[in-house]
């Protein structure tokens, strides 16, 4: 008996590299997996028809799909065509994505926008698409998929700049936080209505990251392995039973390491000063460095 017996999952970006794991880990389970990847592979074949033919090589139920995820006409077809093959649908996962590195001065327009459209319209309408097939089964799981990076890959001081090991990519950044953002909210607005809602953290190498080297972030020394297959079982624990309380929380997953974020921002902030009164520039300029904990400039 898998974990996930007789649930259903659509991964989108589930042909290569994390969403492939994730879908050969929930096959594994039991849960019978829809792919949806418009790629193909060196030799042009269908990378969404190659995962399909592993989770039925285990004995597992698949359906490869190749809709667009950022337009209405592609998200509704693809969830359509799940709840087709298999007469429900019980976990979402968002694994499509790319990736533009450069500063924000460098980016074009294009640029800005196939990004976003990707991970944060993409989000969007693959999440309007499922809720109301979810709904009529009052119960669901939403994985979506954001970074770390959203928020610790911007270096705390110029001097730091350095130190990063890739380049910096602000519209990935935006797009992972604006994601952080989704997933807080559509949790709350869905929690009467069974559907959880989290956010998978990976650190993995895949074909968006094919040098990610381990490194130490948030303090917290890198793991030690990179392989997209040892962030899986996280999605796979998300999607179970036993995960049916947990919503609107973030799950980092690399390696044999997982670090769980309870809210997206603590609201209560780090530091605070309260004064009677409008504060004015000047007073500011003698309170805020010192909670920031930088130098004051001169």
């Amino acid at each position: 008996m898998g974990l996930l017996d007789g649930q259903v999952a659509l991964i989108t970006g589930g042909g290569r590299g994390l969403g492939r794991a994730i879908s050969l880990a929930l096959a594994a389970e039991g849960a019978s997996v829809a792919i949806d990847d418009i790629f193909r592979d060196e030799n042009g074949v269908s990378v969404a028809d190659e995962v399909v033919a592993e989770i039925e090589a285990i004995g597992a139920r698949g359906l490869a799909l190749r809709e667009n995820v950022t337009t209405s006409e592609g998200a509704s077809a693809m969830v359509a065509q799940t709840v087709e093959k298999f007469g429900r649908l019980d976990i979402l996962v968002m694994c499509a994505g790319n990736m533009v590195r450069g500063k924000l001065e460098d980016l074009t327009e294009e640029q800005w926008d196939g990004l976003m459209s990707l991970h944060v319209k993409g989000h969007f309408l693959a999440c309007k698409y499922a809720i109301p097939q979810m709904k009529k089964q009052n119960s669901g799981s939403i994985i979506t998929v954001s970074s770390r990076g959203a928020f610790f890959q911007v270096p705390a001081s110029k001097t730091e700049t350095k130190d990063l090991r890739q380049p910096p990519s602000t519209v990935y950044s935006a797009a992972k936080a604006a994601i952080m953002g989704l997933t807080t909210t559509l949790a709350v607005e869905l929690w009467e209505t069974g559907i959880r809602v989290n956010s998978l953290l990976p650190s993995a190498t895949t074909q968006l990251f094919p040098e990610s080297k381990p490194r130490m972030v948030g303090g917290v020394p890198p793991s030690e392995s990179l392989d997209p297959a040892d962030v899986a079982p996280a999605v796979v624990f998300l999607s179970t039973p036993a995960a049916k309380n947990i919503s609107g929380k973030f799950v980092y997953a690399s390696g044999g390491d997982i670090i769980v974020y309870g809210d997206q921002l603590d609201v209560r902030g780090s530091r605070m000063v309260r004064k009677h009164g409008r504060w004015d520039a000047a007073e500011l300029a003698d309170v805020l460095p010192s909670l920031l904990g930088v130098p004051v400039g001169e």
